[in-house]
């Protein structure tokens, strides 16, 4: 796998979004309707949404983070823009399982990226500014191929806190 690791380009910003119980389809069919979105999926874990932004320049983000926020059924959001990132030239397929990895690292960002860049089931990582240092999504052919990989993740050198939000049904823009 071939991937690179720079400073200097602008990346997608993560949002999670909490919403109101029971309201999870509405908020999902509002999302669909926003353009500006790379994929956003219901997720298992302390969130309920994981949204991937398409934009990388400020006032865009700005715009569609309230956009997200402002749609009916949306409590709160935490929105993470990376400083650094690494991602892989395999696209990841329609039907492909997904999970977010958010963790803390006890060495520099960088070189936790430089570990995370030789496994092949890391779509992307991103150094964010936050709770967390960085958060890379897996992937795989099923649940049980991400569920392989997570353990995997865990172990990398200078990963000191590991939290999982499991992606089911991505929707990709």
């Amino acid at each position: 796998m071939t991937t690179q690791m720079t400073a200097t380009q602008t990346y997608p910003t993560t949002v999670f979004a909490s919403v109101q119980p029971r309201m999870l389809n509405e908020v999902t069919e509002q999302l669909q309707k926003i353009s500006g979105i790379t994929y956003f999926s219901p997720v298992i874990g302390r969130f309920d949404i994981a949204i991937e932004l398409k934009a990388t320049e400020q006032q865009k983000v700005y715009e569609l983070v309230n956009k997200i926020r402002s749609l009916n059924g949306v409590t709160s959001t935490r929105t993470y823009t990376p400083t650094m990132s690494i991602s892989s030239p395999r696209t990841v397929q329609a039907n492909d399982s997904l999970a977010l990895v958010l963790l803390q690292v006890s060495e520099p960002a960088q070189k936790v990226l430089a570990s995370l860049q030789q496994h092949q089931n890391v779509r992307n990582a991103f150094a964010v500014s936050g709770e967390f240092d960085i958060i890379a999504s897996i992937y795989g052919k099923n649940q049980d191929e991400v569920l392989s990989q997570l353990s995997k993740i865990a172990e990398v050198q200078g990963v000191k806190t590991s939290e999982t939000l499991i992606a089911y049904k991505p929707i990709w823009a």
